[in-house]
């Protein structure tokens, strides 16, 4: 946990969800959510950040070629993704794109919520936070995880191919790194209410005065 980390709810304190692909971070989040935490998902934010006519729209069809566009000139996705997870080149070049974006808007969203004197949780999920080195832009991180099998099961299950699957996983620290360097660890290899016993337990060491 953050040297400085000490859980007050008179003020908005800024905290890391992150985990492996299909490991169950937009669950987690929801559950989150459900307790009072303001949640800020920048695989969101970086959908709204490639839509057309902004300037990272703009940016990754120069990288790319016009080939990643659909008809209508949204950036079909799995195109990219393509290319990308198949050349890490390639896909630090994306993030040297896409990140700075996403980074300006949810330091803009937190900004917006402090000035209006929110408190409490803000929870920004970010599923490369640890790929990316933005461990230290939070008081405390918490990382879902589950075993590799379950990864691939459940991405199989979204309609990836072996060789997709092989790829995204690749692109990724592998869960126990997340887990060393984790102040909470929740294991998603159950049901979901297992899980959500785990954020239970986590919302109330997030929320809890410090003992004296």
């Amino acid at each position: 946990m953050a040297d400085d980390y000490r859980p007050q709810m008179d003020r908005l304190i800024q905290v890391g969800l992150t985990g492996g692909i299909a490991s169950g971070k937009t669950e987690a989040a929801t559950m989150f959510a459900r307790r009072g935490a303001r949640v800020i998902d920048t695989d969101a934010l970086a959908h709204q950040a490639l839509a057309p006519q902004t300037a990272t729209h703009e940016a990754v069809v120069q990288a790319f070629g016009r080939d990643i566009l659909n008809a209508d000139g949204t950036i079909n996705r799995a195109r990219l993704g393509e290319i990308v997870f198949a050349d890490a080149p390639q896909r630090q070049r994306l993030n040297a794109i896409v990140h700075p974006a996403v980074r300006a808007a949810w330091l803009g969203q937190l900004d917006q919520w402090r000035r209006a004197g929110q408190r409490g949780v803000a929870l920004v999920v970010v599923p490369l936070l640890y790929e990316v080195a933005l461990e230290d832009q939070f008081a405390a991180v918490v990382v879902v995880a589950c075993g590799e099998a379950t990864q691939r099961r459940r991405l199989r299950e979204r309609g990836l191919t072996e060789a997709q699957v092989r790829a995204r996983l690749a692109a990724q620290w592998p869960p126990a790194a997340k887990m060393e360097r984790a102040d909470f660890v929740m294991w998603n290899e159950s049901s979901l209410a297992v899980l959500e016993q785990q954020v239970s337990r986590v919302w109330t060491r997030l929320t809890s005065a410090p003992q004296a």
